[in-house]
């Protein structure tokens, strides 16, 4: 793999999405928490329970008692749930049930990001733009991802990016059925065979053509296992733009379905009826919780994955990590022996919060870099993109909005009252007057007219946002 050395790698963690609308491992357990109030949890097991499904007191009670920790997040609370199911006890199974069950969970809320906002990540895309350049520069980009979103796969397509998600050439079908069950189209999707990644790898993009070679780590919402999860599916874009991965993730979790008249309630699967009306099911790949790639646990990922990480890993020199918070050992160990490797390679952290190098790189430190910029500031950088002042604005009020929703919008409505009456003052205190009053002639317009005027140009957000910010600034 020498003749590979010179390019730059990309490894993304939940950071380098942030801008674009997904969240942080905080911002989800907060969302999680907001939801899954212990009222609600009670509620639903009271319904499972009429269903003939639920759970004992005492293990919905153990589990309330971890969820009102503060010192928990998704992840952590997934794993207490692994360690419950895996200790030879009555209850693991109903462990088991709601570990499956808060997984679903975890899934739903991110595949809705994506639905719901599929305007501010259009929107928001071009701050991403960077990422031409280092697709242009590359070839190809390699794309390391510890993410579920599709981020990826839409910034691919509006830039006219390959992407190679080192899937084979087979193309499966699925059909797409209306409330009624009648076949309203096809969704297609690209074929990994388990035996083909066993055997021979992933067939992604040679050296030296242009295009993103792209690897998740942990499962993605477009990807599934089927075939009784001996191999791995990868939805394929509805169309060739930016809203192609978006749509695909709708109509697998909306059009699949088997009939309307017998509901099945799967867990972290989607169950569908092929063109036959055979039954069939898709199951998630989300590997989340405190044992990714164990040994001692069970997943629906084949560990094959991190063992091709491993090894394409070898084709980059430099490694960018972006958002990533070095919080997944597996990981971490892969990095440090690459980098322990060859001296000449370098590891470049991308967080706007960094501040030393993470403690399994200590001794290695010298080839560890700290960037401390947003992900789209980086990705700027790097490809010698100037923001106008205006988009600049609109990101940092972004990021303060997803900060503190309540207090930065309200913060913001208040200002821009005051703001609009005194700049509206000091207008009128510059017009030309005549015995006292304002002079129509020269102003051309009767004063009610004007003054609307200027209510609705000192009202605009770019110019309003600019003064609040810049009063945040001063207040310190």
């Amino acid at each position: 793999m020498n003749a590979h050395q010179e390019l730059t790698g990309l490894f993304l963690g939940a950071g380098a999405s942030y801008e674009i609308g997904m969240p942080l491992v905080p911002g989800l357990t907060e969302e999680i928490c907001n939801w899954l109030t212990l009222e609600k949890l009670r509620a639903l097991n009271v319904n499972w329970r009429s269903l003939g499904r639920g759970y004992q007191d005492r293990v919905l009670d153990d589990f309330i008692s971890v969820l009102e920790r503060p010192d928990q997040h998704y992840e952590s609370l997934l794993g207490y749930l692994e360690v419950q199911y895996t200790r030879s006890s009555p209850d693991s199974q109903e462990y088991h049930g709601l570990y499956s069950w808060l997984v679903d969970l975890v899934y739903h809320l991110l595949y809705w990001r994506h639905i719901n906002n599929a305007d501010f990540i259009k929107r928001n895309s071009a701050y991403y733009d960077g990422i031409s350049a280092f697709a242009d520069s590359n070839r190809p980009l390699w794309v390391f991802s510890l993410n579920h979103d599709v981020i990826v796969e839409c910034l691919c397509l509006k830039h006219g990016i390959s992407l190679n998600s080192g899937f084979g050439s087979e193309v499966v079908r699925l059909p797409r059925r209306n409330k009624q069950g009648r076949i309203i189209g096809e969704l297609q999707a690209e074929v990994l065979s388990g035996e083909h990644l066993e055997s021979s790898g992933m067939p992604f993009l040679t050296h030296g053509v242009r295009g993103v070679n792209l690897l998740k780590i942990h499962g993605a919402l477009d990807v599934f296992t089927f075939r009784d999860g001996k191999d791995l599916l990868k939805l394929l874009p509805v169309e060739d733009n930016i809203d192609g991965p978006l749509e695909a993730l709708r109509s697998a979790n909306q059009e699949l379905v088997y009939r309307p008249d017998v509901p099945i309630r799967a867990s972290n699967e989607i169950a569908y009826a092929d063109r036959a009306g055979e039954l069939q099911f898709l199951r998630r790949s989300l590997l989340a919780g405190a044992f990714k790639f164990s040994s001692r646990h069970t997943q629906v990922l084949p560990t094959q994955l991190l063992q091709h990480f491993r090894s394409y890993i070898n084709y980059v020199s430099r490694l960018v990590c972006i958002g990533y918070g070095f919080s997944d050992e597996h990981i971490n160990r892969i990095m440090r022996e690459w980098l322990e490797f060859d001296r000449d390679r370098q590891l470049e952290i991308v967080d706007p919060s960094v501040r030393d190098v993470p403690n399994p790189f200590l001794h290695i430190a010298p080839q560890v870099t700290l960037q401390k910029y947003a992900a789209t500031d980086y990705l700027d950088k790097q490809a010698g993109i100037v923001r106008s002042r205006d988009a600049i604005n609109h990101k940092r009020f972004v990021s303060l909005l997803r900060q503190n929703n309540q207090e930065t919008m309200s913060d913001f409505l208040q200002f821009g009252r005051e703001t609009q009456l005194g700049k509206l003052s000091e207008v009128i205190d510059s017009l030309s007057m005549r015995n006292g009053n304002v002079d129509l002639e020269a102003l051309g317009m009767p004063l009610e007219e004007f003054v609307q005027r200027e209510a609705r140009r000192f009202s605009a957000p770019d110019e309003l946002i600019d003064a609040f910010l810049n009063s945040r600034e001063r207040a310190g």
